[in-house]
């Protein structure tokens, strides 16, 4: 109790120094990354605890959580994004996405690598359902991910800083909300992460959690995150290549 209530404390202070700020007008971008980050948080201090007390294999569980997701995200979270940038959150990011024909390419371009990152995954798979059922991905295989997340950086990077900024808060959320789907073993797709990535794991994984793609991406992210104003392209001198840290 104690703890929640210090979390809750802290939350219940984060949330009103935010709108005590948003009569000034800020990036909405910034804001973006600091709702996903409380709200990737909450749920798993929330569904760590609930799940102490519930089977989270079952579909009961898997319904809850489900319903508990969109609840806070529709109730909670979307209203405080809408409150910090004056503007419903879907009808921003439409706006956001077609302010260019660039950005509709670098989107058409990282489905494309999207696109491949699951074929590897898919063809892994079959390997291993053809060869042995101790089939083990080679680090080679492991560094086709590393390219693709360098292919999917530097264009964004040279070409569009925000558009990588949003792109990059967005993953972030999926690949939690996907591991808390994983880790819990949320039906339907629970177990079949689970499977999918178990030949992937290392020693760096020996743990209960999978977390060696969300690092990667936050080492890829986080030179972007914390020198969003540095990011401007006009820059000249060593501070043009502070985003480029993640990824050299």
């Amino acid at each position: 109790l104690l703890v929640l209530g210090g979390l809750s404390f802290v939350l219940n202070q984060l949330i009103k120094r935010s709108l005590s700020t948003a009569g000034i007008r800020g990036d909405p971008a910034d804001y973006l990354l600091l709702v996903t980050l409380v709200a990737m948080v909450l749920l798993g201090i929330i569904f760590s605890i609930l799940f102490l007390f519930m089977d989270s294999s079952s579909w009961t569980s898997s319904m809850f959580f489900y319903m508990m997701t969109s609840v806070l995200g529709l109730g909670v979270f979307v209203p405080w994004l809408q409150h910090l940038i004056r503007k419903h959150p879907l009808f921003w990011l439409l706006e956001f996405l077609v302010q260019s024909p660039t950005r509709l390419y670098l989107l058409s371009f990282w489905t494309l690598l999207s696109l491949v990152a699951c074929a590897v995954v898919l063809h892994q798979n079959s390997r291993k359902s053809q060869e042995s059922e101790k089939f083990q991905v080679s680090t080679v295989t492991r560094k086709y991910f590393h390219f693709l997340a360098v292919a999917t950086y530097v264009p964004g990077l040279i070409y569009d800083r925000q558009l990588l900024f949003v792109a990059s808060v967005v993953c972030l959320a999926a690949f939690v909300l996907l591991e808390y789907i994983r880790y819990f073993r949320i039906k339907p797709l629970g177990q079949t992460l689970r499977n999918l990535l178990t030949f992937f794991l290392d020693e760096r994984d020996s743990g209960p959690l999978i977390l060696t793609h969300i690092y990667l991406l936050l080492g890829m992210s986080l030179p972007v995150w914390l020198f969003p104003r540095t990011c401007s392209a006009s820059l000249s001198g060593p501070s043009t290549l502070l985003p480029y840290c993640g990824v050299l």
